[in-house]
């Protein structure tokens, strides 16, 4: 049986809906009653450099988060992202078991280079640490060789598969795998991050299970009630729920649910994430999701004028968000339909 994973994102991924802020008692809620429901790898927040705030998730440095944190089980770990070039390394505060265990890194296809030695600084300063290649299933093969030859080189914790776009197909994920299956050094965990724009999440991370080789140790990114940016991700309490029935794991789900029952329910009716016909298209074309924002919320687009508009964007621009460009595909559009 497969040496299988979780790991809940609520703290992180959700805090790009809310702007980080849960409130003092939700994270001490939501970190505890992860704990107690023996999700393995709790993502707390992410690491900024910023001024501290009480109540969100947005670190400047790791002990920031201790006051929040249950006493820590031996059986979890305890995480935080940081994307690369958005945090000084150099003052990141050395692992004294207190708070986080793990540090994921992200970063773009552009920094393959430039990232080894920023990872290099987090390794030294004690951590474990996860490589987070954003949009991986864009990369080349020989990017895609780069980082499993970091990853082997540093011995890294986890590298993960992320599908930012939500752009993931099955054949793109067997791809990937291949790659990781022959060079990725066996002590190295695989992990897979997914967005849920196309309501795919859930197959799509059964589907990395199966093909998975049974010695093979692996991590899937969930988030109670889906809450993410855009599309959301996969359901923790969906996830969760159907690793218990294949008796693969034991999880508490007692206090997954207590979790979105208190908080989730009403993070939902607050903030918006999850499927929507915008989002839908642009897990289809791969479109950031401040570009599909902003060209949904423009005066009389229909559903049809959002799909038009994503055929006429660049392939580069799509995944940024460059508004004075939109405005023109806008207006040329526009201009356009009334002839």
């Amino acid at each position: 049986m497969k040496n299988l994973q979780i790991l809940d994102c609520t703290l992180r991924d959700g805090a790009q809906v809310n702007e980080a802020r849960f409130g003092e008692r939700a994270i001490r809620d939501i970190m505890d009653n992860l704990t107690r429901a023996g999700v393995d790898i709790i993502e707390c927040g992410f690491l900024k450099d910023c001024e501290y705030e009480s109540g969100r998730t947005y670190y400047p440095q790791p002990s920031y988060a201790v006051s929040y944190m249950p006493q820590k089980d031996r059986n979890v770990i305890y995480a935080a992202l940081m994307d690369y070039g958005r945090y000084d390394v150099d003052k990141l505060e050395p692992y004294d078991g207190k708070s986080f265990d793990l540090i994921r890194i992200s970063f773009f296809e552009k920094d393959v280079d430039q990232v080894i030695s920023f990872i290099q600084k987090v390794i030294d300063k004690g951590y474990r640490v996860s490589m987070q290649p954003m949009d991986t299933f864009s990369y080349s093969d020989d990017n895609i060789r780069k980082v499993i030859e970091v990853a082997n080189t540093l011995r890294l914790e986890v590298l993960s598969m992320v599908d930012t776009y939500s752009l993931a197909t099955t054949n793109d994920i067997e791809r990937v795998y291949e790659f990781y299956k022959e060079k990725l050094d066996k002590n190295v965990k695989i992990g897979f991050h997914s967005h849920n724009n196309q309501l795919n999440s859930f197959a799509l991370a059964q589907h990395f299970i199966k093909i998975s080789e049974p010695e093979r140790n692996l991590v899937i990114d969930c988030s109670m009630y889906g809450m993410g940016r855009g599309g959301g991700n996969l359901n923790t309490e969906l996830f969760a729920e159907y690793l218990n029935r294949q008796e693969m794991k034991h999880y508490q789900m007692k206090y997954i649910l207590d979790m979105i029952d208190t908080y989730l329910v009403k993070f939902k009716k607050d903030f918006e994430w999850g499927y929507s016909i915008p989002m839908m298209y642009a897990g289809i074309y791969g479109v950031h999701v401040f570009t599909t924002n902003y060209l949904a919320n423009k005066p009389n687009v229909t559903s049809y004028d959002l799909k038009c508009m994503f055929e006429m964007l660049d392939g580069h621009k799509k995944k940024r968000y460059d508004y004075d460009y939109l405005d023109f595909i806008y207006e040329q559009y526009i201009g356009g339909r009334g002839k």
